[in-house]
């Protein structure tokens, strides 16, 4: 897990469990990266990431706050959608192989 993932997860579990608030507001972004053992540009993209995700917001010169709302998490997937996306993934992966095997052997036949 990246930094800015472990420190954006983090965030989310305080909220989850109530030790942040609704409304709450977080501490400046120096602060977190001091708190959380990150750099600040790794605690902004967390921020960001959780802003994104409906998890935080921004008011322009005061601050970063707990949302009011929660945003609803998606459900696991089922067994069958894993299935139906590592179907999809190995037919991706298919197709680039063949595409480099195209490249390769066109790049052969130029060098002669």
């Amino acid at each position: 897990m990246a930094p800015f993932e472990r420190v954006a997860e983090n965030i989310r579990q305080a909220i989850r469990s109530g030790r942040m608030k609704p409304g709450e507001k977080l501490p400046s972004n120096r602060e977190l990266a001091r708190q959380e053992g990150v750099s600040l540009v790794t605690t902004q993209k967390a921020l960001g990431v959780l802003q994104d995700e409906g998890w935080l917001v921004s008011r322009a010169s005061v601050g970063v706050y707990v949302n009011d709302t929660q945003p609803q998490e998606a459900a696991p997937e089922t067994l069958d959608d894993l299935r139906r996306g590592f179907a999809e993934l190995r037919a991706t992966v298919t197709a680039l192989q063949e595409r480099i095997e195209g490249i390769e052997q066109r790049a052969r036949q130029a060098d002669g």
